[in-house]
């Protein structure tokens, strides 16, 4: 699944590669399908077989610039809910997810910059979404915004804009020996309030 991206990594940003931790056992991919009680999609699936995220000792990040999370820390989240989900409504959500609550069991993490946004596995879209849409939920402003249709979807455009140039090294990161990846405005999800992308969200600074 990530093989031109861990590719192009290898030869540009070798110590991402070298953060990324061997395969998810299958028992920890079950687990973590018994506790959100849904199949996981067969792509998310194939994620977890291909890599278990990132050293959470290391610094190194991935797709939109977030570290890819492993499935201990996913689970580690998903632990915490004590309720379906935390009910606190979305000021806006793209259409296809459901805006009356920001996290939820059904919402998987598979990235997470540690400030104020999440990557997430979309388990349970609105009538318009898709089974396994992967969204960012920015819970500083209380905003999503879907990204992909699905794990693969959201592969194949990561892939697409590293090859095609859309991500380069964070130069104070180099600095210290880190390889961090920094995406283009136009592909910063996590930056959506200051991105042309997302002009038509309410709070952008253009809008």
């Amino acid at each position: 699944m990530l093989e031109k991206a861990t590719e192009w990594l290898s030869n540009h940003a070798p110590k991402i590669v070298e953060a990324l931790q061997e395969p998810a056992s299958t028992d920890k991919i079950n687990e973590l399908e018994i506790l959100v009680g849904k199949n996981l999609p067969e792509s998310l699936w194939t994620l977890y077989q291909t890599y278990n995220g990132i050293n959470p000792d290391m610094f190194a990040n991935l797709v939109y610039g977030m570290p890819f999370i492993s499935i201990e820390q996913t689970i580690s989240q998903i632990t915490k809910f004590e309720l379906p989900n935390d009910k606190t409504n979305l000021n806006y959500s793209d259409d296809g997810i459901k805006a009356g609550y920001s996290f939820g069991k059904l919402r998987v993490p598979i990235g997470d910059d540690s400030g104020s946004c999440l990557i997430c596995v979309d388990l349970d879209p609105d009538i318009n979404g898709t089974y396994g849409q992967v969204i960012l939920i920015d819970y500083e402003h209380n905003v999503a915004l879907k990204l992909a249709d699905s794990v693969e979807n959201y592969i194949e455009k990561f892939t697409s804009d590293l090859l095609s140039g859309k991500y380069s090294l964070q130069e104070d990161a180099l600095e210290d020996g880190v390889h961090w990846l920094q995406p283009e405005s136009e592909i910063d999800p996590g930056n959506w309030f200051s991105s042309p992308t997302w002009q038509y969200v309410p709070g952008h600074n253009c809008s």
